[in-house]
Formats: C-alpha cells, sequence, structure tokens
C-alpha cells in the first residue's frame, strides 16, 4: 500500500521565540501553494529509505523515527529550496509523516507532533510545523504543538526570490540576536493582532526584518525599492524575498531564481492512496 501527501511551504513574517522547551515559537505567516510532495510505501527490508531532493534529510528521518516506523520507502519532491525561509524541513518531514500516519492507520496529530519534535530538536524551525498543517495566513497565538493558531483565508498570488546565500535557522537560534528577535517580534505580534490584514502583515514583516537586523543593507536596499513597486518583505530566516505579484514585481525580481505561487488555504493533506 502506498499513500501520497503534500504539506505547503511557510513563510513566517515575524516571531517571538518561546523558551519554554520544544515550545517554538509566536507569530504569523503565510501558506503557500508550493511545498513538499511525499509519496509513501511499506516495504519488506527493516530499514527507512528516503529519496529525493530533501538535502541531510535530518528532520525527516527524525520524524519517521519518532513515529516508530522501520520499514518504509519515502520519495520527496520539494518545490522550493532549504534554508531560504520556506519552511521545508518542516513540510518534507511533515507530508512524509502524514502519508506515514495514513498508512499505519495512525491519527494525524501523531503526524504533526512528530515534525513538529524533529524540527524543535533538529532547531531547523520553529512554528512551520503546525502552520503548515493549518494553512492560509495564520498567527501563532500560542506557541507550541498545542498551541491556539488563528487563521485567515485569503486567496492571493505572491512571487518569491531567493536574492543571496542560504541562512542556517540552527545559527541565529544560537546567536545573541535573539533577544532582539524577541523584544521586536513581541510587539510587531501585539500591532498585527490589532489590524489582521495582509497589507498590515506585509508592513509588519518589513518592520520587524529592519528593526532585529536580520535584513543585512542589500536586503534593506531591496526591499525599499521592491515596496516602491508593491508589497514585499523578507523571508525569515532566509536571503528570500517575498511579494505581492504583479508584471512590475515580476520584472524586478526576474534576474533572481524566483516562483509564482498562491496562498495555501487548506493546510498539509492526503492527496491519494492506492494499492500496488
Amino acid at each position: 500500500m502506498k499513500a501520497i501527501a503534500f504539506a505547503p511551504a511557510h513563510i513566517t513574517g515575524f516571531f517571538e521565540i518561546s523558551m519554554e522547551e520544544n515550545a517554538g515559537s509566536r507569530g504569523a505567516g503565510i501558506c503557500l501553494s508550493l511545498g513538499s510532495y511525499a509519496f509513501v510505501e511499506k516495504i519488506e527490508e527493516k530499514k527507512i529509505c528516503i529519496e529525493g531532493n530533501v538535502g541531510n534529510g535530518e528532520v525527516t528521518k527524525k520524524t519517521i523515527k519518532n513515529l516508530g516506523a522501520e520499514k518504509v520507502k519515502v520519495k520527496i519532491i520539494n518545490e522550493l529550496p532549504f534554508s531560504q525561509g520556506f519552511g521545508i524541513s518542516a513540510s518534507s518531514s511533515l507530508s512524509s509523516s502524514l502519508a506515514l500516519c495514513y498508512l499505519f492507520n495512525l491519527p494525524e496529530v501523531k503526524a504533526v507532533e512528530a515534525s513538529h519534535f524533529a524540527e524543535i530538536d533538529s532547531k531547523t524551525g520553529l512554528g512551520d510545523v503546525v502552520a503548515s498543517y493549518a494553512g492560509g495566513i495564520e498567527i501563532r497565538k500560542k506557541p507550541g504543538l498545542h498551541g491556539i493558531i488563528e487563521k485567515i483565508n485569503c486567496r492571493e498570488k505572491l512571487i518569491v526570490a531567493i536574492v543571496g546565500k542560504e541562512i542556517k535557522t540552527k545559527e541565529i537560534l544560537n546567536s545573541r540576536i535573539v533577544d532582539k528577535i524577541n523584544e521586536v517580534g513581541k510587539e510587531c505580534i501585539k500591532d498585527f493582532m490589532k489590524n489582521k490584514s495582509l497589507e498590515n502583515f506585509f508592513e509588519i514583516s518589513l518592520k520587524f526584518s529592519f528593526e532585529t537586523g536580520l535584513a543585512d543593507e542589500k536586503m534593506k536596499n531591496l526591499l525599499k525599492k521592491a515596496n516602491k513597486i508593491g508589497m514585499a518583505g523578507m523571508c525569515m530566516l532566509g536571503n528570500s524575498i517575498f511579494a505581492i505579484y504583479s508584471e512590475k514585481m515580476k520584472k524586478f525580481l526576474s534576474k533572481y531564481e524566483h516562483y509564482e505561487c498562491f496562498i495555501d488555504n487548506e493546510g498539509a493533506r492526503i492527496l491519494t492512496s492506492f494499492f500496488p
């Protein structure tokens, strides 16, 4: 028996890191129609086989082990790169765990749990798993697996562009900038709760990237130019820009590796299952 699942990529606009063990973060972000597809099947041999463009596959391997699976083959297709603020470690592991839970008749919450704890342990992300599972524009009011998430449906077309080198989330989470992230992030969440519109999300995301210092001079200049064309922000944590799609914005970002997509409102889900 085989199963296929999809989990949307996730862009964080602003966030505050929870100091509680395994909790994750508060913040807000957007799920994308681009993400990760996992094709999972049971095999006879006692091993975990992971194929596809999965990077080192660290988070997915931990996720599968968290579920106690031993005889499985997983093939993953990722539509966006790792370490550029798209939450691909989360979407690849979550799509895999959802398909696995379907095959082994386990509740979906187990898939979310296994992926969330694997990502927290690997320090590749903080809230991407629960956000990807929810879909839409999400506000993580309370951090963690059983936190409180408010979801806003929106079907806007976006463009995302990679404008610099990878940023390793683990390095940021282990740096001195964490205190500044929490200081600014707390205020950003408070401000967004007063006006939960897409326009305000972009404005506050821009403020967060500038005031925390996460945006370097090159990124700041690009964002200033992009915001003269339309609305744009920095993907957390990556050297990438997300923006409302327009022909002018596409032309501006065309010299970079870029992708067109929509906001995904469904969240991670099983696509199909079939028997050999």
